[in-house]
């Protein structure tokens, strides 16, 4: 008789889910929340820096899936759990086209994606201070939304053709994070080795003081564990 952990194991759907949501890209997926782009986009809009950086020319603008579940059964701890007034009220994620050829061209990942979390009152540690272990789960989401984006753009390659996973993670808490605010991440990849991608990010408050750095490698697996 197979135990739990093996039944469980067997069943375990890695499919990659291409949730983007993206109306200046054409990318609405199917059950998506009729004002869940235009709600969210308002939002950052209304704060002057967010403003800036989304505005900027050649700017793109985008909902990674996290933040836009297919289902009650997937992507639940950021789009549903976490999310809400008290938790993560809002995630825009972004990024800068080199040329008016760079979407179209499949062999020219978008290497850069920026992310926007506008933080609640119910994500504090201690008094006052973001807990440290939502401060991991936004660098973790910040870093695979560039493999998200780049397989809704159908972009090339081994890591764009199947979902990828976190294999290690290494982060550095440099000042503790706010609440009630927004903070900003920026997530790079760093190299790509066959179905193995390196990935840095820093996560940086409204004022651009640094809050966190972090390193991670994440590995393409098939469709089906």
């Amino acid at each position: 008789m197979p135990q739990p952990h093996e039944a469980s194991s067997s069943s375990l759907s890695l499919t990659p889910l291409n949730r983007v949501l993206s109306p200046p890209l054409g990318l609405i997926p199917p059950n998506t929340p009729p004002r869940l782009y235009s709600s969210c986009v308002s939002h950052f809009l209304s704060i002057p820096w967010c403003a800036c950086l989304i505005q900027t020319p050649n700017t793109v603008p985008f909902i990674p899936q996290c933040f836009n579940p297919k289902s009650p059964a997937h992507d639940q701890l950021v789009g549903a759990t976490l999310a809400g007034p008290r938790g993560l009220q809002h995630m825009l994620c972004f990024f800068h086209t080199e040329d008016e050829a760079h979407l179209q061209d499949a062999d020219r990942p978008i290497m850069h994606v920026s992310s926007l979390f506008a933080l609640g009152e119910g994500l504090s540690g201690y008094e006052g201070v973001l807990h440290g272990g939502m401060i991991m789960t936004m660098v973790d989401e910040a870093m695979g939304v560039l493999h998200e984006i780049n397989l809704a753009l159908g972009k090339t390659g081994e890591i764009f053709g199947a979902a990828s996973v976190t294999a290690g993670l290494e982060i550095k808490f440099l000042k503790p994070g706010p609440i009630n605010q927004t903070v900003l991440a920026n997530a790079w990849v760093d190299g790509v080795e066959g179905r193995k991608t390196r990935i840095k990010c820093e996560l940086r408050d409204g004022n651009g003081i640094e809050l966190a750095q972090c390193s991670s490698t994440w590995v393409s697996v098939r469709a089906r564990m």
